[in-house]
């Protein structure tokens, strides 16, 4: 009986989505980690992605401050999923199916592929250029954003950050956080340093095509410091190629952390400028990243993986209590290499 209600609300909802859009519903997709429904669609010769969301106040409010965001950058770069308008021209809109409330936003279809990262031909330093400039062009157009003003609700560890209410029962790894959250706090800010960030850039979240990249999946979009959706990327790149879990030796991990960040910024300087130092704290936003993803590990592992998860659990946590970075960066080396960077 349960299993016919989510069916049918499904089927309620959908018809709602195929009048409101001018779509015709394909099938669900279930890979991924979203907490929404997420749905390919048609609509003519186009392929769209159709998103579910159970409505919340505070969900509603994202969802329009992700939507104009990204409707504004898809209209002045490549490079972005493009949210579509439904008939009523609104960017999202919301229904009611089985005496529950919910949202629905529509994008178009991504071209390409997800980036298989045991493919040399396809994970290199070519992409991670090419990703580089995508990047930088999104935080030049950001800057001049008229919805790019800072507030509390969309902060980076405000009232949508996601493990804001998850508490982290290791006194040593809790220690590491109110020291790392300290630091960032001194952080200037200002136009041309924060602004609203994607933060959530991996190889999950963008397809290629013909060395093409598009992004989706903004739905961690917040403010934050460009420098910190820069480490983000960064962070999530060595993960997939020399993470915790592949066994590399620390020299091996620091090679191809270089060879990442000195592609990616050579890329991003084709689009975009950044100050040193702001290279220079790129090393403090990855290590507060490490307990996102022990906070992750923690509460999102199976426990089939118990073994697996203690031992990365216990990487993460010798890290954070010894003072180590993600991976170790020569940034003075870095610099070195890209003569035009801004040295102030």
């Amino acid at each position: 009986m349960e299993v016919f209600q989510v069916e049918l609300e499904s089927n309620l909802l959908l018809s709602q989505a195929k009048q409101l859009y001018h779509i015709t519903p394909l099938w669900e997709i279930t890979t991924g980690y979203s907490g929404d429904s997420i749905f390919e669609a048609e609509s003519g010769l186009r392929r769209r992605i159709l998103r579910v969301a159970e409505f919340s106040n505070k969900k509603e409010a994202h969802v329009e401050f992700e939507t104009r965001w990204t409707e504004y950058l898809a209209l002045r770069m490549e490079g972005i999923a493009k949210p579509v308008r439904s008939v009523n021209n609104r960017l999202y809109e919301v229904a009611g199916a089985g005496g529950k409330t919910y949202i629905l936003s529509l994008q178009e279809k991504a071209p390409g592929k997800i980036v298989d990262i045991n493919d040399p031909k396809e994970f290199n330093e070519e992409l991670f250029f090419q990703l580089g400039m995508l990047m930088g062009h999104m935080h030049k157009l950001t800057m001049c954003y008229e919805g790019n003003q800072r507030c509390p609700e969309f902060k980076w560890n405000g009232p949508h950050f996601w493990r804001r209410n998850i508490a982290i029962p290791d006194e040593a790894v809790r220690q590491g956080e109110k020291r790392f959250l300290e630091e960032l706090e001194q952080l200037p800010i200002g136009n041309e340093n924060y602004g609203i960030v994607h933060f959530d850039i991996h190889t999950d979240n963008f397809l290629v095509e013909n060395k093409r990249i598009t992004l989706i999946d903004f739905d961690a979009c917040q403010f934050n410091w460009y420098a910190a959706d820069m480490a983000s990327a960064m962070f999530f790149m060595v993960q997939k190629g020399a993470g915790p879990l592949k066994n590399l030796t620390e020299k091996e991990r620091t090679n191809f952390a270089e060879a990442y960040l000195l592609s990616y910024l050579k890329g991003y300087l084709q689009t975009n400028t950044i100050n040193a130092y702001w290279i220079g704290k790129m090393d403090l936003f990855m290590r507060y990243q490490m307990i996102d993803e022990y906070v992750a590990a923690q509460t999102g592992w199976p426990e089939e993986s118990a073994h697996l998860k203690q031992w990365y659990l216990n990487w993460y946590k010798e890290r954070i209590v010894k003072h180590l970075p993600y991976v170790f960066i020569d940034y003075e080396r870095i610099l070195r290499n890209l003569p035009d960077l801004k040295k102030i």
